[in-house]
């Protein structure tokens, strides 16, 4: 069989110098992260929030 690896959203298999088998897969893949990263901010927003008002209620 020859060297390969797999697409990392349909798991296809792609050659070793690639990442995604298309565009479409590409573009998905961008789309996570940037949905991540949003609720990772929103994480952190709120967790500061939850921190001021702990401190001023002690």
């Amino acid at each position: 069989m020859e060297q390969h690896k797999h697409c990392k959203i349909c798991a296809k298999p792609i050659p070793l110098d690639e990442d995604f088998c298309s565009q479409k897969c590409r573009e998905e893949h961008q789309d996570m992260l940037s949905s991540r990263k949003k609720k990772q901010y929103i994480f952190y927003a709120l967790l500061v929030v939850f921190l001021i008002v702990l401190f001023f209620t002690i």
